[in-house]
């Protein structure tokens, strides 16, 4: 039986600083926004900072296949970052816990990265340049490691990156499809949802086993009003479905069986939510790839979820596994 997790990425190495707020409001940028930038931005914003700084290998995508790792399920993943610091980065973190890629670091290449600026009140603004990620392309995906994975994880960012990031999801899914392997997309960002609607609806979904969303994707892709509506029309549409909805829990339709998890809150204080519908993603998907049914493992990944905003940082510590196996073990 295949067991493992393959999954199609934009890598991105988050480089997390505190700035004041005036630091925000001299450059004029929008609290707690997002937006792509170029290098030369980019590189302007790291040069004026100084301090600490915390740097992690990011993406959403990269952040699920480390939680789907830390509860023990091979992974793999297709994604292209530079032969430079960062890059180096990226890949020694992965490859220190058995997480591999088929594609090599990029020559003269910039790596993805995202600059997020933390004011007192904890509030994010992020800055990211993409680099070498969007030259990704249907060359770069690998048969061997798609066939060998029970599931195949898409991240949504790349809908909207260029067609080259749109061919590789594409051959990822002929693969896929071809190999009996399921295919999972999570959309990502409401910019996807909205931007990509027609696509993801006409061309992906009709091939693919799981779309996984948040409230406000689901209901920019689905045209609808409330995350229940938006829920029942993207499972019209999809064998599975996950709605997150936060401290609400999710909504899901699995095999059938359409049930309500709530998000667990016992003796949990939230302390940055940033992350969380990565692990939860990450920790279903892994306990589906193990072979448990659907209720336990979104189950743990509810659990695990609520580690994630207990905490600074996206990336749980080993620990973890055992509360999974506890969580799951209920």
């Amino acid at each position: 039986m295949k067991k493992g997790l393959s999954t199609i990425l934009q890598p991105i190495v988050d480089v997390i600083i505190p700035v004041e707020h005036a630091f925000i409001s001299e450059r004029n940028l929008i609290p707690g926004s997002y937006s792509i930038v170029d290098a030369a931005t980019q590189d302007a914003l790291l040069a004026a900072t100084s301090g600490n700084r915390l740097i992690s290998s990011g993406g959403s995508a990269s952040n699920s296949i480390a939680c789907a790792n830390l509860i023990g399920v091979p992974c793999t993943y297709a994604g292209l970052v530079g032969d430079d610091e960062y890059g180096r980065m990226y890949h020694a973190d992965f490859e220190a816990v058995g997480v591999s890629s088929p594609n090599a670091r990029v020559k003269s290449a910039r790596t993805g990265v995202c600059v997020s600026l933390i004011t007192p009140d904890g509030e994010r603004t992020m800055l990211t340049n993409l680099g070498v990620a969007t030259e990704l392309t249907h060359s770069h995906i690998d048969a061997n490691t798609i066939e060998a994975s029970q599931w195949l994880l898409l991240e949504g960012h790349l809908l909207t990156a260029g067609e080259k990031n749109v061919s590789a999801l594409r051959k990822g899914i002929e693969v896929a499809n071809a190999h009996n392997t399921k295919v999972a997309l999570n959309i990502n960002s409401e910019f996807a949802a909205t931007t990509q609607r027609e696509q993801v609806l006409a061309n992906f979904l009709p091939k693919i086993d799981l779309i996984i969303a948040n409230e406000p994707e689901a209901i920019a892709l689905s045209n609808k009003s409330t995350p229940q509506t938006a829920f029942s029309e993207l499972a019209s549409r999809c064998p599975s479905v996950i709605v997150t909805c936060g401290k609400n829990g999710a909504l899901i339709q699995h095999e059938g069986k359409q049930l309500h998890v709530p998000a667990y809150t016992q003796n949990i204080t939230v302390v940055d939510s940033t992350g969380a519908g990565d692990t939860f993603t990450g920790v279903l998907l892994g306990g589906l790839a193990l072979g448990y049914p659907i209720e336990r493992a979104a189950q743990g990944a509810a659990r695990l979820a609520a580690c994630v905003v207990s905490q600074s940082g996206a990336r749980l510590p080993a620990s973890a596994a055992q509360i999974w196996l506890e969580a799951v073990a209920v």
